[in-house]
């Protein structure tokens, strides 16, 4: 195999690491600003536990179990929303490691190629170095 051909298999395996990894960021990002809506419901919920008693003209009004029927319905879609991006965020990364181990094979395969090539010149130079007829040559 030709360096060139090998340079040029490594540029599309990056290209393609790259375009796995850009499939990622958009999961990640999602994912995180749900877990912050999460961490917020939570917040909230928080402060109505804590304010439960001081709410009893909601009670009254039935406020109280809208608002926990709302939360909780909140919650599930928004849990549920979570796992779809938690087994999207697992397929992406697996293309991901799919990717990276091809872009590391082909670097250690171009590494492996350039030392052999190296080894060859080196032994060649040896060799045209050590041949008596080039001695005889020159005089």
């Amino acid at each position: 195999m030709k360096k060139s051909d090998l340079t040029e298999i490594g540029q599309v395996a990056e290209a393609l690491y790259l375009d796995q990894f850009e499939k990622l960021r958009p999961i990640l990002a999602r994912e995180a600003q749900i877990q912050q809506q999460l961490s917020r419901l939570a917040l909230q919920e928080k402060d109505v536990r804590e304010t439960e008693g001081q709410l009893s003209d909601y009670r009254a009004f039935g406020a109280d179990i809208l608002w926990r029927s709302w939360e909780a319905r909140t919650r599930r879609g928004l849990n549920m929303e979570l796992a779809r991006l938690r087994a999207q965020k697992l397929t992406a990364i697996d293309g991901l490691r799919r990717a990276h181990g091809r872009r590391e094979a082909i670097g250690d395969l171009a590494a492996r190629l350039e030392q052999a090539c190296k080894s060859r010149r080196a032994k060649a130079q040896i060799e045209d170095l050590c041949t008596p007829g080039l001695l005889d040559r020159d005089r």
